[in-house]
């Protein structure tokens, strides 16, 4: 027979286990603040780093403005904080895993220590991707629109912003393989449903690249439609690859 754990048992537990959090979550936070120090200090270098697409796209632009005195310490503190969150997801990851693995059977750690893997990955090679492939390109693209009649001049802040959901935008995108997996080993679709959608796939991927880049410049669209074709064919070899196939009698 089991043994009836008695409440003063099971609130001591509960109270470790609220500790035990405490202290992922704090050794967390330090992470973070630690690389966010480092980001604040690198903040210029982090800038120029940024601000390389826009004159590459624009060559004739090599200013960048502020408008007033606090903005510029305003976005070294903003950058900081979200580019320390970026550097040391790593260990923030590795923190919260560290309270959550215990409670999880030995191939359910397998599977999320992948998928936070995959995921992790993806974000980083769809964030370089955007930066050296895509961001140049749609940068000259929304410039075109100006550059005949209007003066452009771009602000510290406007396009800092911009960039950093430019740079959510890809990453959230490569998560697209990790995406089906994810629906394949919830049993929401198969690798039937997937391999028939393919064509479908493909058109869909050439019309939200027509609509990201307002029916512009073919070689853009297919700059855009490729990558996301690309990534569902992925998502297809990742569900194959661990297709668990049922044993033989």
């Amino acid at each position: 027979m089991e043994e009836v754990k008695e409440p003063e048992e099971v609130k001591q537990t509960f109270v470790e286990h609220l500790l035990e959090l405490r202290g992922c979550l704090f050794r967390a936070f330090i992470g973070w603040s630690v690389f966010a120090i480092l980001s604040y200090i690198l903040s210029p270098k982090i800038i120029q780093v940024f601000l390389y697409p826009l004159f590459k796209a624009i060559p004739k632009e090599n200013t960048i403005y502020f408008r007033t005195f606090p903005e510029v310490f305003a976005t070294y503190l903003k950058l900081s904080i979200i580019m320390g969150f970026i550097f040391g997801s790593p260990y923030i990851f590795y923190q919260l895993w560290q309270f959550v693995a215990p409670g999880l059977y030995p191939h359910e750690q397998r599977w999320v220590k992948s998928a936070v893997f995959l995921t992790c990955f993806s974000f980083l090679i769809g964030d370089l991707v955007a930066y050296f492939l895509f961001l140049p390109y749609f940068l000259r693209f929304l410039y075109s629109f100006g550059e005949r009649f209007l003066v452009f001049k771009p602000f510290l802040t406007e396009y800092i912003n911009f960039v950093l959901k430019f740079f959510i935008f890809a990453g959230t995108i490569f998560q697209l393989p990790a995406f089906l997996l994810l629906l394949s080993k919830l049993e929401i679709v198969s690798l039937e449903q997937l391999v028939r959608f393919r064509p479908y796939a493909i058109i869909l991927a050439f019309v939200i690249a027509a609509v990201v880049t307002g029916g512009g410049d073919p070689l853009t669209q297919i700059l855009i439609a490729l990558p996301l074709t690309l990534l569902y064919e992925v998502g297809i070899i990742l569900v194959r690859t661990t297709q668990i196939k049922p044993k033989r009698r």
